[in-house]
């Protein structure tokens, strides 16, 4: 059974949820982590009672990023209520951190009674209430890790002291040494063995960053050492959380045992480095703007292309210039929908713009979009004109053998066009590129190889070449990786028309690029197209928002080198997912959590981070349609959705750039990767 057969026989398995339209979070509903760009939720943990009658009330946090730590100093953004500042962090470090802190209040604080905290970040709102509610008491001497039928409070949290070199520092950039010291009783056991103390260091309030030399670090001994190094004056606080191997470092959060939250205080005094000689100049087109453009947009917006305008000179942009604020600021230009805070960050065809990028752009345009000294532009870029190739100039081009009319109205065209292939010899693609003779009629075009030695099961219709749509500039392989094109092969172009309000023409041609005759690349790339299977599975409700979830288990280990998601009108995200087999565990892989149905954009991984994944990995295609009045693109949110080829129909698609790789190569490349940081490398 070849590869493809082998795909084929592995049907995806089709879940679809239809959801009310009350929000547009796309990847709220995907459920995709993310990098940054979230919130932090607050949370209650419960309470215990002191000797004395009162209670403290536990309080934690949920950072939703897997990178970035958020600072909300005390005030509108995080406050209690009632008394604003109840003594809670201003600085919250990502994922899960449980009894944080904790909020006493008197024995006669009613059952009732409820102590609010309310936290702001990334534009949403968060708020959680403490109660006295008894289905929230914490048995600090029974619920414990390790406790047993005849110890039930065998396991105690350690005893923590901290000591530091100095509490007053006398200018940022300068370090104190940090020590804790700690005992514990020795449980829990793992194998005999204690499982040992672990101390987390995290800044716990303060103006700027706190520089750890060991953020996290086994106790020897019952004692480890740090540095802190602060970056701004001011007062600060550093928490130390000592766990015995049954709490947070171990990620066990089903208990409140066994750590113990410790704290210093800090003051820094000196000069702000904001103070420093830092710019901040008024951003001008000729020395931040032009060098943006050249960057990442004037490869399409020059003259002679099908851009609304050209972006090459001052006189030429100035007028667009709010246009273009508006369309950065919303990430609709560049086309690049990935959502960059989720998932795999480095591809070789990044167009996007940062952060950074993008605010030097509205701020240009705030201040009046002004030019600024000409001597400051760089030297002008040159193209190629349109009629050249993306990927170079091919070896072999094949061209449809009639040209074809399409009429000037009337519904959309499918139809199977054909070109013979004319090698002499097998040859091998290194990359390869469709082109329609006239763009504005072609929706999409998919070619197939109708190989003359095609094995028995392939489809008569061949197998998947290549595919044409706008934003999708042809296929360059990664180095020592090709497709083999068989001499005799003929090629179908199923092509996808619509109409303009004119009559017009086309002929479509796909070119190749080939190794050296005699050279045979290492690693053999094919594109498959996972898609929801049946079809008719796919539903998208008037006025709903529509996840669907699609499935399919690698039969081999696999490199996967580019993605590139399909969906029609109503498509608004798409994530790829890895299940590693043998631990269970989710990776983000790509999510584009803005899809834009009028530009397919294939997304190639950098050489480095291209995922590799052993074999039974299951893939895990999640989709977004949007058929609501939000979505700009629907032609009618009140209509019922389903499968289809047209554009007002929908559909659910992953295109992937795959190689199989067997047991020993797989193995010789993830030990390449040790050591790297990537996304990919281990899950998380």
């Amino acid at each position: 059974m070849t590869t493809s057969l082998r795909l084929a026989a592995v049907l995806p398995v089709l879940a679809s949820l239809p959801l009310v339209a009350q929000s547009n979070n796309v990847s709220q509903l995907m459920q995709v982590r993310h990098w940054s760009g979230q919130s932090v939720a607050p949370a209650y943990e419960g309470y215990d009672v002191n000797a004395d009658g009162s209670f403290n009330m536990w309080f934690g946090y949920t950072n939703r990023n897997e990178e970035e730590s958020i600072d909300i100093p005390i005030g509108a953004d995080n406050r209690f209520d009632p008394v604003a500042d109840r003594g809670q962090p201003t600085h919250f470090v990502p994922r899960r951190h449980k009894d944080v802190f904790k909020v006493v209040v008197a024995k006669d604080f009613p059952q009732e009674g409820r102590l609010t905290w309310s936290l702001t970040s990334h534009g949403q709102t968060l708020r959680v209430a403490g109660t006295l509610n008894p289905v929230w008491q914490i048995d600090r001497v029974r619920a414990t890790r390790g406790g047993n039928s005849e110890r039930i409070d065998s396991n105690t949290p350690p005893v923590v002291t901290l000591q530091t070199t100095a509490k007053t520092i006398a200018s940022p950039g300068e370090s104190a040494t940090l020590t804790v010291n700690a005992t514990d009783d020795g449980l829990p056991v793992r194998a005999g063995k204690p499982m040992g103390m672990t101390v987390l260091w995290a800044k716990y309030r303060g103006p700027g960053n706190v520089t750890f030399s060991a953020a996290r670090a086994r106790l020897a001994n019952g004692k480890a050492t740090t540095t802190a190094t602060f970056s701004e004056p001011g007062a600060y606080i550093v928490q130390a959380v000592v766990d015995d191997g049954s709490g947070e470092s171990a990620g066990q959060f089903g208990y409140h045992c066994c750590w113990t939250n410790a704290q210093l205080a800090f003051k820094v005094n000196g000069q702000s480095a904001a103070h420093s000689s830092q710019s901040t100049a008024t951003p001008t087109f000729a020395k931040d703007i032009a060098p943006v453009f050249q960057r990442s947009c004037q490869t399409c917006h020059h003259a002679g292309t099908s851009a609304p305008m050209s972006l090459m000179t001052y006189e030429e942009a100035r007028p667009w210039a709010r246009s273009i604020q508006q369309r950065v600021v919303n990430r609709d230009m560049p086309p690049w929908h990935l959502d960059k805070t989720a998932g795999i960050r480095r591809y070789k065809n990044d167009r996007s713009l940062s952060d950074a990028d993008i605010a030097t752009v509205s701020r240009w345009v705030d201040a009046g979009a002004p030019l600024g000294n000409p001597a400051d532009l760089p030297t002008p870029l040159t193209f190629r004109s349109e009629a050249e190739w993306f990927i170079g100039e091919p070896d072999l081009k094949i061209t449809t053998a009639n040209d074809f009319t399409m009429y000037s109205n009337g519904p959309d065209w499918w139809i199977d066009q054909f070109g013979d292939v004319t090698l002499t010899e097998d040859r091998w693609i290194k990359a390869m590129e469709i082109k329609p003779s006239n763009p504005k009629i072609v929706h999409h075009c998919v070619v197939y190889a109708i190989e003359p030695d095609a094995p028995e099961g392939t489809p008569e219709g061949g197998i998947q070449l290549h595919e044409y749509a706008v934003g999708k500039y042809g296929d360059i392989f990664a180095e020592n990786t090709g497709r083999l094109l068989k001499k005799g092969t003929r090629l179908r172009f199923d092509m996808h028309y619509f109409a303009i309000g004119s009559e017009q023409h086309n002929k479509t041609t796909i070119a190749f690029k080939f190794y050296p005759k005699g050279v045979t690349p290492k690693y053999q790339v094919r594109s498959y197209a996972i898609r929801n299977i049946p079809n008719d599975d796919l539903e998208v409700p008037p006025n709903s928002l529509v996840r669907t979830d699609g499935y399919f288990r690698l039969p081999r280990n696999a490199r996967i080198d580019a993605f590139q998601p399909h969906m029609h009108m109503r498509g608004r995200g798409m994530t790829l997912e890895a299940i590693d087999p043998a631990t269970n565990r989710t990776t983000v892989l790509s999510s584009v959590d803005h899809f834009d149905f009028n530009w397919h954009i294939n997304y190639v991984y950098a050489d480095d981070e291209a995922p590799l994944l052993p074999a039974g990995t299951m893939l895990h295609v999640i989709g977004v349609h949007d058929n609501t009045a939000a979505n700009r693109r629907n032609p009618d949110p009140n209509m019922w959705v389903g499968f289809g080829e047209r554009s007002v129909d929908d559909m659910l698609q992953v295109w992937l750039d795959m190689v199989y790789l067997d047991d020993a190569e797989f193995q010789r490349l993830v030990e390449e990767r040790k050591g790297h940081t990537s996304p990919t490398a281990g899950g998380r």
